[in-house]
């Protein structure tokens, strides 16, 4: 009986102390466990901007970018060298980025739907919502400031880019038919830079008016060595064409537009651009001749009709300019529908686009192009 007893005691003893050991190992292990599994957070970078321009006036503005639609030049910063263009039916944008100086620069000319003529009604075309969607690639976008100067609108913004500070300001404008608006962006220990770029681009801002009958979304034809440019329909197709020689604009099989230099010559009266056309196309017939200005360039716009080797009936327009360096820059345009004379008016609802089109050809003042004009796809 006492040996039971006793035996019973040394069991319940073991059971007490491994009931304590326990109590006091599994949690210790848990723990353990717990911290072995709990993953520490990992901090994300923030990135450190490079220090700003240090001499600012080594920024040059010397040379032009002319936008492919032809619409307007302006100065292109030294370092901001990445181009990146745009046109739709109501704006010729340029962007242009320094990737060195984290900093983009946005050169647009707009043509609204409604007319904008005056601060107020430019005022308040730039809502939030108007706003937010420019700023599509930035985070936590705000406007910090607006003011007016002048005739000018100025916009202040505060914007994130990868968890990074930016700043840039706008600088709005009209004319009553097109907006203007110059932004620049830049990180914001960068503040003097924006400002020292905006004072010095805006009055590289010219714009090419005498196009503005014509559609935006025109492409241009620019020749950087003659300095001729004529304005198309983007559906027409650009083909053979080099700086100084001939090119060549056509549209499925119907008009074809040729325009070329000649150096050493003068068109110096109607009877020289009559002999000039008839030279150019075998068998012509001209139809009128109208004397033409064209910026600092004179010439003769000369109409003109023609039958082809099948017996069908073709029309042409030549527009023939002298240059002061005793250069002829000529415009030939040819297309399908017999006797049709664009110099006459009665004509000019019915081929209002090939009127515009050669209403356009005219030869620009020399620029130092940064880079050349080309038709967008």
């Amino acid at each position: 009986m006492q040996s039971s007893t006793k035996t019973a005691t040394i069991i319940v003893g073991v059971i007490m102390l491994v009931a304590i050991v326990s109590s006091a190992i599994v949690p210790a292990l848990n723990a353990s466990r717990n911290q072995t599994n709990q993953t520490s957070p990992t901090d994300v970078p923030i990135p450190t901007f490079p220090p700003p321009i240090a001499n600012l006036n080594n920024i040059a503005f010397d040379q032009t970018y002319l936008h492919p639609s032809g619409l307007f030049t302006v100065a292109q910063p030294a370092g901001w060298d990445q181009v990146q263009p745009l046109t739709n039916t109501d704006t010729a944008r340029v962007t242009m980025t320094n990737t060195n100086a984290l900093s983009v620069i946005e050169v647009s000319v707009v043509k609204p739907g409604a007319p904008v003529t005056n601060l107020d009604e430019l005022d308040a075309r730039y809502t939030t919502e108007y706003l937010r969607q420019s700023w599509s690639r930035y985070r936590d976008e705000r406007e910090t400031a607006r003011k007016r100067d002048g005739d000018r609108l100025i916009i202040d913004f505060e914007m994130t880019l990868q968890q990074a500070t930016y700043v840039a300001r706008q600088v709005s404008w009209t004319d009553g038919d097109w907006i203007y608006e110059v932004r620049v962006v830049v990180p914001e220990n960068a503040v003097d830079t924006l400002v020292y770029v905006l004072d010095n681009l805006i009055p590289t801002l010219h714009p090419n008016k005498q196009f503005a009958s014509t559609p935006l979304d025109w492409a241009a034809y620019f020749d950087s060595q003659a300095n001729d440019i004529i304005r198309y329909p983007s559906n027409w197709t650009l083909g053979d064409s080099a700086p100084g020689r001939l090119a060549s604009i056509t549209f499925e099989n119907s008009i074809a537009l040729r325009l070329q230099t000649e150096a050493d010559t003068t068109v110096a009266d109607e009877d020289a651009a009559r002999a000039w056309v008839e030279a150019n196309r075998s068998g012509a017939t001209i139809l009128s001749v109208q004397p033409v200005t064209r910026g600092e360039a004179s010439g003769y716009s000369v109409a003109y009709s023609f039958t082809d080797i099948d017996g069908e009936g073709h029309s042409g327009l030549a527009v023939l300019l002298n240059g002061a360096d005793n250069r002829v820059y000529s415009a030939n345009l040819r297309f399908q529908g017999a006797d049709v004379d664009l110099n006459a008016a009665e004509v000019a609802e019915q081929y209002a686009t090939f009127k515009q089109v050669m209403d356009t050809f005219m030869v620009l003042p020399p620029m130092n192009l940064a880079v050349e004009a080309t038709a967008e796809p």
